[in-house]
């Protein structure tokens, strides 16, 4: 007896039309995807029941309406609560800040240049800002001066320091001032 070896194009398609028919929804769910699906095309009917969990509905989405009679307290809220009882009083914070107080201190009116002036605060008392500027004797800022630091010096005082980035020829002079406060420990 002979085995026919060859086959024919009938029989490639009516295996493979076989091959199809018993994969089933198996191929159409892998072939088919959210992008190839028409949006808002899709309704309750061709969902199928509780299959859609929390992690699939948008926070907020849902309204009171979309929820069976009765399923929600009025207004979408329980009731509230009863007060829980009082904690414990924390501990007790620092007193802060007291005594505030501002000192400055002027160079004298002259072209010296470069000019360094301190503010000190009160014995007792710490430095918590300050700043400067330079002034001519009538008034009006000299247009050829520039701080070049203003900062804090020895926790107790405030430092400013101007000179003259070309020669002035006007009498100016340096202002510095310390904002000062007794700080409690």
């Amino acid at each position: 007896m002979k085995i026919r070896t060859s086959l024919s194009p009938a029989t490639i398609i009516a295996s493979l039309a076989l091959l199809f028919s018993l994969s089933g929804t198996a191929v159409a769910g892998a072939l088919i995807t959210g992008a190839n699906v028409k949006n808002s095309s899709l309704t309750g009917i061709d969902v199928k029941n509780e299959s859609l969990g929390t992690a699939d509905i948008k926070n907020g989405s849902l309204l009171p309406k979309d929820f069976k009679v009765g399923s929600l307290p009025a207004g979408g809220q329980g009731p509230v609560g009863p007060a829980g009882p009082q904690g414990p009083a924390g501990p007790q914070g620092a007193s802060g800040l007291s005594g505030l107080q501002i000192v400055s201190a002027v160079s004298p009116l002259d072209s010296l240049t470069p000019k360094s002036l301190t503010a000190t605060c009160p014995a007792g008392k710490m430095v918590v800002g300050g700043g400067g500027f330079t002034s001519l004797s009538g008034g009006g800022v000299p247009n050829e001066v520039a701080l070049v630091a203003t900062n804090p010096f020895g926790g107790s005082a405030w430092r400013v320091v101007a000179h003259e980035i070309n020669l002035y020829p006007s009498n100016w002079y340096l202002r510095t001032y310390a904002i000062c406060a007794t700080i409690a420990s």
